[in-house]
């Protein structure tokens, strides 16, 4: 590249990065002495208007987002036909490399980088800002463990751009596409939930979940075809971490976690439930033949802790001995009551609020318990398909066998409306659907509008109807225009002119004055436009009126009346 120094201050040192829109360089800022990672748009992709204020608009909506797990952003400019975006340096491995050294990667360690990614993804929808492109090659992991979300600033403009000649580039990502980005419908948080479980699938298998020759097949599998569940590959994995990538990966929007937040307290719960009861009780099923593929994942055997501890004086291998003790009578303690209820033959019923009936089934089962389901009812605290209820409650003893009959929501009675203004007719249809609402009435009204976006809604956005219920719109159509007559202004006065250019819906253009031998003087001698023309109301005319006869000049007197 010929440019070595950017905007006088960025010294490009080398490059590290080649993605389908853009190259990224390793660079030092001058003016604070810190090494910077700097993201240049192709220059291909730099002649393109739409693409450019996509670029700078989402990048610096991204600026705005301080997140340990989100790549920071610290700059957002242009240098003659260069776009580019400084952004902080992050010294390890794309998430991509990870998984093809390491992967499948083990359970607890997809956990905690699924955590990591999506409070990143928390903090940037609570700002209103959805990534559109989550996957392995835009994870960034520090060496330390640290997951950092990149790429915000280009997501968007990425998904606008692509064309027939960029398959290489929409190959890249159609792997994690939702199905609504795979349609080209409305998109929202949930494709990025949608995106992460597609993600932990990969993680958890070292393949994801759906694959052909062309990106195009691969769309309409994520579209048309259910997906093979990952313990079909790796049948270590806990039942609650594959029902969490299911829901995630939802082919409709509704059927989807509501938000990444509820996924990370689905993890917190077998990370507790793995702490306390051990990994027994999170993945019960696991064979005895699948014992050496599991301990095969651990980054740490027992031997090299063994090893460790030898190294320990003999008073302290005292002291760790009898707090092991206690603390492993402890667990004993804790593990009996949950999975046994403390009685011969009885056991404490979990509560169930909150969990999918397929999740309150396996985790019932491992108890010894069964379930039935009850009643469908409406819920404000729990979504669509989520346990509300149980009987008997929570927390009581009783014995194996036992039926625990549970409610469950089929969502909220009543539901936000979503801001449809600006939106086609079948934007505002996918719009609603995602919310759980119907496309009502349509009618139409001339507006200055964009023809064919909606101008008004109703129930306006913000308020709360029932769930299910009817939204009605308004689409703009064009304004027809009106056409009049021009009026015949010649020989009449100014006055008479105005009045008769105002009454025919015109208006009065310039005014400008002329000698004329054929009009006296005070009279419309010429008219912008000829009478009877037809012209669109409003239209400006100008005219010409007579300051009558040029006057003459006098003659000179000739020689000969001189000499006279």
């Amino acid at each position: 590249m010929s440019v070595k120094l950017l905007a006088g201050r960025y010294e490009l040192l080398e490059k590290i990065g080649d993605g389908g829109m853009a190259v990224v360089y390793k660079a030092r800022c001058r003016l604070l002495n810190r090494f910077v990672a700097i993201k240049i748009l192709k220059p291909e992709f730099a002649k393109n208007p739409d693409i450019i204020e996509s670029f700078r608009r989402e990048s610096q909506a991204a600026a705005g987002l301080s997140h340990p797990n989100i790549v920071g952003i610290f700059d957002v400019g242009r240098e003659g036909n260069l776009h580019y975006i400084v952004m902080e340096l992050i010294e390890g491995q794309t998430l991509s490399k990870m998984i093809e050294k390491e992967g499948p990667i083990e359970y607890h360690k997809v956990i905690d980088i699924t955590k990591q990614i999506a409070s990143g993804l928390s903090y940037a929808h609570k700002h209103h800002i959805i990534h559109r492109d989550i996957k392995p090659h835009n994870i960034l992991m520090t060496p330390d463990g640290v997951a950092k979300i990149a790429d915000f600033g280009i997501a968007k403009a990425m998904s606008e751009s692509i064309d027939d000649d960029s398959e290489e580039m929409v190959m890249g990502s159609v792997h994690y596409f939702s199905p609504e980005q795979a349609r080209g419908g409305y998109v929202d948080e949930k494709s990025d939930i949608y995106s992460l479980g597609i993600v932990m699938y990969e993680m958890l298998t070292g393949r994801v979940p759906f694959d052909a020759e062309t990106p195009v097949q691969v769309a309409l599998m994520h579209i048309n075809e259910q997906m093979i569940p990952p313990s079909r590959y790796v049948p270590t994995i806990p039942p609650r971490l594959e029902a969490i990538i299911l829901k995630a990966t939802a082919k409709v929007q509704v059927s989807r976690y509501a938000n990444v937040d509820e996924i990370i307290k689905e993890l917190d719960k077998i990370e507790l439930i793995s702490a306390v009861v051990g990994e027994e009780a999170v993945a019960p099923e696991i064979r005895k033949t699948d014992r050496t593929a599991l301990d095969k994942q651990k980054k740490e055997a027992p031997a090299e802790k063994k090893k460790r501890n030898k190294k320990n004086s003999e008073g302290n291998s005292r002291k760790y001995i009898i707090i092991g003790a206690v603390l492993l009578a402890a667990v004993a303690v804790i593990a009996s009551i949950f999975v046994f209820g403390g009685g011969k033959g009885k056991v404490v019923v979990p509560d169930l609020r909150g969990y999918t009936y397929e999740e309150a089934e396996q985790e019932l089962e491992s108890l010894g318990l069964e379930i039935e389901k009850g009643n469908e009812v409406f819920s404000d605290e729990y979504d669509e398909g989520q346990i509300v209820s149980q009987s008997p409650k929570p927390d009581m003893e009783v014995k194996k066998g036992k039926s625990i009959r549970v409610n469950i929501s089929k969502g909220s009675g009543m539901e936000t409306v979503p801001n449809v203004i600006g939106m086609t007719e079948s934007q505002a249809r996918e719009a609603l659907e995602a919310k759980g609402f119907q496309l009502g009435r349509v009618t139409e009204e001339e507006s200055s509008q964009v023809a064919g976006t909606v101008v008004r809604q109703s129930p306006v956005s913000g308020t709360e109807a029932e769930s299910g219920s009817a939204v009605d719109i308004v689409i703009a159509k064009e304004v027809q225009k009106q056409e009049v007559a021009m009026p015949g202004l010649l020989g009449k006065s100014l006055a008479s002119a105005q009045a008769a250019i105002e009454n025919a819906g015109l208006t009065v253009g310039n005014v400008t004055y002329a000698y004329s031998s054929d009009y006296p003087e005070g009279q419309v001698m010429e008219q912008q436009y000829g009478s009877g023309t037809s012209l669109e109301k409003g239209t400006s005319v100008s005219i010409v009126i007579s300051k009558g006869a040029e006057p003459q000049e006098p003659e000179e007197p000739s020689d000969n009346e001189e000499d006279e």
